[in-house]
């Protein structure tokens, strides 16, 4: 898994999602103290009505509303202004812009964006890389992730072979609210005393999957540690998706 992410600049209309194969390096100062000062033409937006003071806050208060953390919010807003030429204070028309259609889940670069500011801040903050394997009835996949991070968390933000095979053996329906049970894995039985039990919410979600065992665990609860270092999971034969048979309005 690398480290850091790479990004690219949007226009003021940004609509595509970012692709950061394509694009510049994460800015190395993306946790540092302070902002840039670029223009505000740079970005394609004007600073407005609003002041310095309001600005920025707003802005984190949407990231906030997205499910961001603070820390992530705060390397979001500093990237914007430090590598992405936004000025101080303009921040939330660009936040805006790369969240797209939020409200129906067509992002438009915030969450890529996001993902290269959490890799930035798991490598600065000195968390270690746990290796895990994932098994199925075929093959076995090497996967890797920051400490801290569970399974889900890999499909998000890793970008080798192994979290994007985790990705497509994995649907993670609920996007790991611990809603559904399509994230199953069984934990290779030497190793479960070490994963730990689940708690009793993930338990009663477990009952509901696909043919669950007395090793079974969530993907979105198993958390990576520094003592999980070549774990073994096993992919089920199928999953059971509760939110196929929810009624969604038109």
């Amino acid at each position: 898994m690398r480290a850091t992410g790479t990004l690219r600049r949007l226009p003021a209309a940004a609509t595509s999602v970012l692709r950061p194969a394509c694009a510049r390096p994460l800015s190395t100062n993306v946790v540092a103290s302070g902002s840039g000062s670029a223009s505000a033409s740079a970005s394609g937006f004007s600073s407005g009505s609003g002041s310095g003071a309001e600005q920025p806050s707003c802005a984190r208060v949407f990231l906030r509303e997205r499910g961001y953390t603070d820390n992530v919010a705060e390397g979001i807003l500093k990237e914007l202004t430090t590598s992405w030429g936004v000025a101080a204070g303009s921040e939330l028309p660009m936040v805006k812009a790369l969240a797209g259609a939020w409200e129906v889940g067509a992002d438009a670069g915030l969450d890529a964006l996001a993902k290269a500011v959490e890799r930035e801040l798991a490598r600065t903050e000195g968390k270690r890389v746990v290796s895990f394997v994932v098994r199925t009835a075929n093959e076995a996949v090497e996967c890797q992730g920051f400490e801290g991070m569970s399974l889900k968390d890999v499909i998000d933000h890793g970008q080798d072979r192994g979290a994007q095979t985790l990705a497509q053996l994995l649907e993670c329906a609920c996007s790991g609210v611990m809603a559904c049970s399509t994230c199953h894995v069984y934990v290779e039985p030497s190793w479960l005393e070490r994963v730990g039990e689940p708690c009793e919410a993930e338990q009663d979600m477990l009952d509901l999957a696909h043919e669950p065992q007395p090793n079974s665990r969530l993907g979105c609860q198993l958390t990576l540690r520094t003592e999980l270092e070549g774990m073994v999971v096993h992919i089920p034969g199928g999953a059971n998706n509760l939110m196929d048979h929810i009624p969604f309005e038109g």
